[in-house]
């Protein structure tokens, strides 16, 4: 690739992102975020009894002190992570074993259609909290969101030019909001959790980096080092399926030979997982797709045809429906648009059940979980 080309692509990439921001600025400032997003939520808190989309609530100025002597064997399971992951895609219904945190009687839930960042919170059987954030269309929600849509993907744009997303900012001020509201209700950090799918997942992996909450993401990216993290990543999985090209576009997959836009091939520590990364699925699949992405890193106009070839690798091991198949969980709720294409490759990994500790052991014990 020619000088200029490259010069091109890169100061391409670069305005994209910094529209991305200026357009999230100028929304807030003129209050254009809030009354949007105030009124397009407005069926979602009528169909699951949610609190009105408030944005002011992400202008706190909480702070939140990372969990003290966590006891990882007393989590959430990896099903629960999943389970409210993915309930995130269905209109309505609750995730198996847990039932809505509530604020003045509503269950606490945000929705910026500006910057793309959506959540709910949750309190499992085992009392504790769990903020699940979503991933890009929403799945079944996109009936009635989306506008939803449009904003995350211009989230997923700058997350591929391996940046902080507004959606992840939004993400990290609407944990501190649900962090303090937990405490006036007896909870401290050592019950609040987080999770997500996708840009979900990846929202939950910036959050606990900054924070140092414990919690588990699916088919997440990489997110950048930051001289600001409170978290090591001791308390955070991070499972990803082979083939899927959002899971593995970080620089610590593909056997340290990422295709991660303008990585070098083996580096590393610039755009990792959070967390210990637990793969599953058939490591053959992760292969497949690397061939058919072998020249990423020439960093041209190229990707993005290349992408094209990866989208069958994208429905069939991106979607929680087969994350689900290989770790042996039932989905529930269960969304029509996410969850009915499933491709299980390779041995069912048996952590459905499984606390957090409970996979930083089994990562150990059994063979094909990592590179």
């Amino acid at each position: 690739m020619s000088q200029f080309t490259t010069k091109l692509w890169t100061w391409g990439r670069k305005l994209a992102s910094s529209i991305i921001d200026d357009v999230n600025e100028v929304f807030n400032f003129l209050g254009i975020s809030q009354a949007v997003s105030f009124i397009a939520s407005l069926p979602d808190n009528i169909i699951n009894n949610t609190t009105h989309t408030d944005l002011s609530v992400l202008k706190n100025d909480y702070s939140i002190a990372a969990p003290v002597d966590q006891d990882l064997d007393k989590t959430p399971t990896v099903s629960q992570f999943l389970n409210a992951a993915n309930t995130e895609y269905s209109i309505n219904g609750y995730p198996d074993g847990m039932t809505p945190f509530l604020v003045d009687g509503k269950q606490l839930a945000i929705q910026n259609k500006i910057s793309g960042m959506a959540a709910k919170v949750w309190v499992t059987d085992q009392k504790q909290v769990i903020i699940a954030f979503q991933g890009t269309g929403g799945g079944d929600n996109l009936i009635i969101n989306p506008l939803m849509t449009i904003s995350q993907v211009a989230s997923d744009i700058q997350v591929w030019n391996q940046e902080v997303s507004v959606a992840e900012k939004d993400a990290l001020n609407f944990t501190k909001y649900v962090v303090h509201q937990a405490q006036l209700q007896g909870y401290s950090t050592n019950d609040v959790f987080l999770t997500g799918h996708s840009l979900g997942g990846i929202e939950a992996s910036y959050v606990a980096q900054q924070t140092g909450l414990a919690g588990m993401a699916f088919e997440s990216t990489g997110i950048p080092e930051s001289a600001t993290a409170k978290g090591n990543g001791d308390n955070f999985i991070s499972l990803v399926t082979y083939g899927d090209p959002v899971g593995e576009y970080a620089s610590d997959t593909q056997g340290q030979s990422p295709f991660v836009t303008s990585m070098t091939p083996g580096s590393e520590g610039k755009f990792n997982h959070y967390g210990q990364v637990v793969f599953v699925g058939d490591k053959a699949d992760s292969a497949a797709m690397q061939g058919k992405l072998d020249d990423w890193n020439a960093n041209s106009f190229k990707n993005v045809f290349s992408l094209l070839d990866v989208i069958p690798d994208f429905l069939r091991f991106h979607l929680p429906g087969t994350q689900a198949a290989d770790i042996g969980a039932k989905l529930d709720p269960y969304s029509l648009l996410y969850d009915t294409i499933v491709t299980q490759h390779g041995a069912v990994v048996p952590i459905a059940n499984d606390t957090l500790a409970q996979v930083r052991d089994d990562v150990l014990q059994l063979s094909g979980l990592q590179y």
